[in-house]
């Protein structure tokens, strides 16, 4: 593989990386936009230790182990399973976004894409 070969290659693995960036953050400002729309009636407190964070090509989602008990529909105790209130604010959001960014990703790193992504990093030069 000669140096050019080389060169070209790394070039797409960086806009290939800054597309992946681009497209986990812009998603993890919906799934936060719904689940803030449905955590309304909670005091603001309890939601202060939730985070979205773009490391690399991951989307890290953190949250208390309490957010996500408030989830659940059941719960069991000394072997009965008790049904409980569900707030819908963890998977529905979550996984309700999941297939717009595997589309996404699958679909929208096209030409067009990469040609917008070199235009920024030309201007940022």
């Amino acid at each position: 593989m000669s140096l050019l070969e080389e060169r070209q290659k790394t070039s797409n693995a960086i806009l290939e990386g800054r597309f992946i960036a681009k497209v986990l953050n812009e998603n993890a400002q919906e799934i936060d936009k719904a689940i803030t729309a449905k955590i309304s009636g909670f005091s603001s407190s309890f939601w202060s230790d939730r985070n979205f964070a773009v490391q690399n090509t991951t989307l890290v989602y953190t949250t208390k182990l309490q957010h996500r008990f408030l989830d659940m529909k059941t719960r069991q105790k000394n072997g009965t399973i008790n049904r409980k209130k569900n707030y819908a604010i963890h998977n529905k959001p979550i996984f309700g976004h999941l297939n717009n960014i595997i589309r996404e990703l699958n679909f929208g790193f096209t030409e067009a894409i990469k040609n917008d992504l070199t235009k920024l990093d030309n201007t940022n030069i």
